[in-house]
């Protein structure tokens, strides 16, 4: 009982030491160092311990007349932040509107406009979202806060994602596994690949990455983002076939789940399960997590796991002869397919609607910029008093039809880009006429600052014999995991693409023969240590490599392609599995000559 009182005594002395520092803190706001770790701490402790953050904030917000201007804004941040958390979402979007727009620190504005794409996206203001992701894109490029661009990142994922643009989500999405700040792994990167790949219907296999990240997840707290990618595994694994795979992940962390107080995700857990018990015949735990589904999703939103409770209901109940029942559930079925097909479509006409009036607002820039440069011709030729009137019209109607080609030619393009396929179907990559078209760019680009680059060609070895002994299937897996494997060896600036069949180009700006030579001989390493025996055990694959360079062909694209394949047949010629660099002299002897002199 001692030791009871005792242990009291100190608990409450503790107490009253804290409420002390918390509230005598908020006087000494007037010195820049006391205010600014106060708001630090606030900032620090906002998701972990909401009760002493809102004291803070209220404390703080007494004296914000006495706050230096970049202390205020902070602390209209987190005022803005702690309206949405407690759910007064229009006050909070007001704050954070505030800070987006006006702050003069740009990673402030970031992370507010970070916060705010979340904001909009939960209350379906998505062309709203879209709005401000555009401005999140153009804050990014000067922030250098990995914290700040580690959130941004992440709700630019997920904002992509949902409108069905996935490349770009999968992009933002391995840039924070590749560079995750102090404090942070890649386990929200990796969930939001996961997420992105599989409604992208692109997740083929599963990665052991993600198994991976499931674990750092797990170890590092983030619950969520850990039960979210089992999710993602157990959709996966019941897409495949494999209901009973779906029923072992999600059945042994429900529990922990539904401790987490997330209900979006537990309702994602719950109409998987519904589906993966369907599938297994097990009628009464389809229909108990059908139920559960439909409870557990967001109130008066007709969410994906709502619409899937339903239709496991109805099947439910179709299959044990209950046909008034079955048609009561069928008809929310529908309602609840139809409003949550025309959400999904919502977000990507946003989406669209944004990037049109993008262009369009560019277009008007750039002809607001013509007509200031006629009007500055004008008041020229004004002051000279040479034919006014003639050359003012001739200026005017010359700007002007400059205007509507540029109108034309914006439209024209975006007409012919839309058309174009810049990607190859089968491995990602850029195909034959993108490749040409970026490499054409980046050479143009070297031979005006005078900097080298490299062309190397390469093909698979006996690609033949693995179509032909493997199947096309085989064939194709092999390609995909070269292409993979360059990629990771390869640099952000270099232009990768496939010519066609087994061939592949790459060019490396700025880059020396010597330079290019050793990365072609780290790509042929890496193609023949991991692609291979990952598919078939004891297949090999490898690759052979020419290089040409700008210090001998120019920067001629045709040129550098023909240089580069005769040393890639002469690399074939000396037993394959090589490199070799390009001899001009070699020309006469490559396929490109005649495609190359037309």
């Amino acid at each position: 009982m001692k030791r009871l009182r005792h242990a009291f005594a100190t608990l409450a002395a503790c107490l009253l030491v804290f409420v002390a520092v918390v509230h005598a803190a908020p006087e000494n706001a007037g010195n820049p160092s006391s205010a600014e770790a106060i708001l630090a701490r606030a900032d620090t402790i906002k998701a972990t311990d909401f009760v002493a953050f809102g004291h803070l904030i209220d404390d703080l917000t007494r004296f914000e007349a006495k706050l230096a201007p970049a202390e205020r804004w902070k602390l209209r941040f987190l005022q803005g932040w702690r309206a949405t958390w407690i759910g007064d979402y229009e006050a909070g979007r007001k704050a954070l509107e505030d800070v987006a727009d006006n702050a003069n620190d740009n990673v402030l504005r970031l992370r507010a406009t970070a916060t705010l794409i979340n904001l909009l996206g939960i209350g379906h203001r998505y062309q709203d979202a879209f709005m401000r992701l555009n401005q999140l894109q153009e804050l990014m490029p000067s922030i250098r806060d990995r914290k700040a661009r580690f959130q941004g990142l992440g709700e630019a994922s997920q904002l992509l994602s949902s409108a069905g643009q996935f490349e770009q989500a999968e992009a933002y999405a391995r840039e924070m596994m590749e560079n995750p700040p102090p404090g942070e792994t890649i386990c929200k990167g990796a969930q939001h690949l996961l997420r992105a790949r599989r409604e992208a219907n692109r997740l083929e296999t599963l990665d052991p990455m993600y198994l991976r990240a499931i674990e750092t997840c797990d170890a590092a707290g983030d619950d969520v983002f850990a039960d979210s990618m089992r999710s993602d595994i157990a959709a996966f694994h019941l897409a495949h076939g494999r209901p009973a795979e779906a029923v072992k992940i999600l059945a042994e962390t429900r529990d922990r789940a539904r401790s987490l107080n997330y209900p979006a995700l537990l309702a994602e857990y719950d109409a998987t399960l519904a589906q993966a018990y369907l599938k297994l015949g097990d009628l009464a735990n389809a229909r108990r997590f059908g139920l559960s589904a439909v409870a557990g999703s967001i109130r008066d939103e007709f969410t994906d796991p709502r619409r899937v409770g339903y239709g496991v209901l109805y099947q439910v109940e179709q299959q044990l002869g209950n046909a008034a029942a079955a048609l009561a559930y069928h008809e929310k079925f529908m309602v609840a397919d139809k409003a949550y097909l025309d959400d999904v479509g919502a977000r990507s006409l946003a989406f669209q609607i944004v990037d049109q009036q993008l262009l369009a607002r560019k277009a008007e820039v750039e002809a607001l910029n013509k007509q200031n440069e006629i009007l500055r011709l004008t008041g020229a030729l004004d002051r000279k008093e040479v034919e006014t009137g003639r050359l003012y019209i001739f200026v005017l109607l010359a700007g002007l039809a400059a205007i509507a080609w540029l109108v034309l030619w914006l439209r024209r393009s975006q007409l012919r880009f839309m058309k174009l396929a810049r990607r190859d179907g089968l491995t990602g990559i850029c195909n034959r006429e993108h490749f040409v078209e970026q490499a054409e760019r980046v050479l143009a680009y070297g031979a005006r600052s005078d900097r080298g680059a490299c062309l190397i060609l390469f093909d698979l070895d006996h690609f033949k014999n693995v179509n032909d002994t493997y199947g096309h299937a085989v064939g194709d897996e092999v390609l995909k995991r070269a292409v993979d494997v360059c990629r990771r060896a390869l640099h952000a600036c270099d232009v990768f693409g496939r010519l066609g069949g087994e061939e592949f180009a790459v060019l490396l700006p700025d880059c020396s023969p010597a330079q290019a030579r050793a990365r072609a001989e780290q790509l042929r390493l890496s193609i023949a240590a991991t692609s291979a025996t990952q598919i078939r055990p004891n297949m090999v694959v490898t690759a052979s490599f020419g290089i040409g360079g700008t210090m001998q062909c120019g920067f001629e694209l045709h040129r550098l392609l023909v240089v580069a394949d005769a040393a890639l047949y002469r690399a074939k010629r000396a037993g394959r599995n090589c490199v070799f660099m390009g001899d001009t002299g070699d020309i006469p002897d490559s396929p490109y000559l005649s495609e190359a002199r037309g």
